[in-house]
């Protein structure tokens, strides 16, 4: 099985440069390719053979970033065989949206990084409920914990808001293994109420608002998160933190993609009349992304009991190894797994197989 394995890896890595030149324009068609990989393997019970860390798996929390599994069309079978421990469903909006027009995303191979302005697409709450409940017929997804990212229907206001996150969370607390709810205040591609094409700071000023809806549709058990921004100031921090001590918050996801676009990293942004548009991923967060990361350590003080989850640019045991030195305990992947492949998965529970030891 090893051999196969690593036979597999290779070949991730072999076609990897014709899959990016073929689907340069549009890399959404790679990502969709890749999905129907999977529920192929999975249908052949292929991905066991393929895949499988069943017998190399560590005590490492680890998961998708939203995006990755958007409508929660993954089987939890193959994303397990992946090596996700924890798969993250969203992000989730109550109605369906279509986002952005296509393309909305760029590649930068040479930096492994890249920019999306999706703008939240989905096919909505109660559609990606029906596939979850579909999934855990599967008995091996049983032991697949899930997470729910959500946000409002985009270009909602007030109230309609705090609805929309009602009905979500109302949608999908009842489905089998799902105990956290990640709330995306920090999505950088969605219209604001100005009419700007970023809604970030008025997530802020609602955010105690769509918490008390969030801790009132939550059962007892299921947990509740907050995936920030990599943009966020020393007062956004002290600001986020305040409110959450307020409520049952678990802890943070550090963080989002970054509207700071660094130039060795994404040479030329998006455009989109006139104006630059996407959030960054990839190496060109990284540094943004573990700043804000100590910031919302230091604030632990308020609660002990917060948790972190780092995200954003983990492409290496470098950059694993200093994000939990800085206060992670958990990690969540999605650029990174685009460039490297299921390979740095099996790597990374390999040196926390190795540390526990």
């Amino acid at each position: 099985m090893d051999i196969l394995r690593e036979l597999f890896d290779e070949y991730y890595h072999l076609i990897r440069p014709s899959v990016f030149k073929k689907t340069a324009l549009h890399p959404q068609k790679a990502h969709d390719d890749f999905l129907l990989f999977c529920k192929f393997i999975h249908q052949t019970r292929l991905s066991s053979h393929l895949l499988n860390h069943s017998n190399n798996c560590s005590s490492l929390g680890i998961s998708n970033a939203a995006g990755f599994n958007k409508n929660g069309e993954f089987p939890l079978e193959v994303m397990k065989d992946l090596g996700f421990t924890r798969a993250v469903v969203g992000t989730v909006t109550y109605d369906p949206w279509i986002g952005n027009p296509q393309p909305n995303i760029r590649r930068y191979p040479l930096t492994e990084s890249m920019v999306n302005w999706m703008g939240l697409p989905g096919i909505g709450a109660k559609k990606i409920a029906e596939k979850l409940i579909a999934q855990q017929r599967c008995l091996r997804c049983s032991s697949v914990p899930i997470t729910i990212n959500l946000m409002s229907t985009p270009q909602k206001q007030g109230e309609e808001v705090l609805h929309d996150l009602k009905g979500t969370i109302s949608a999908r607390r009842h489905i089998p293994g799902v105990d956290r709810f990640e709330l995306n205040i920090s999505c950088p591609n969605t219209h604001a109420v100005s009419g700007k094409v970023d809604a970030r700071k008025e997530n802020l000023k609602q955010l105690g608002e769509m918490l008390s809806v969030v801790e009132e549709q939550v059962f007892e058990e299921q947990k509740i998160l907050l995936k920030v921004s990599p943009d966020s100031t020393e007062k956004d921090v002290l600001d986020i933190t305040t409110i959450a001590h307020q409520y049952k918050i678990a802890g943070f996801v550090t963080t989002n993609t970054t509207t700071h676009h660094r130039r060795e990293f994404i040479p030329i942004s998006p455009q989109n009349n006139g104006q630059q548009v996407g959030g960054a991923s990839g190496n060109a967060v990284y540094q943004d992304s573990l700043r804000v990361q100590r910031l919302f350590a230091q604030q632990k003080k308020r609660n002990k009991e917060w948790i972190i989850i780092a995200s954003g640019g983990i492409n290496s045991l470098e950059k694993l190894k200093e994000r939990f030195s800085e206060g992670a305990s958990e990690l969540q992947l999605f650029t990174p797994f685009i460039f490297s492949g299921p390979q740095l998965l099996r790597r990374f529970h390999r040196y926390f197989m190795s540390r526990d030891q």
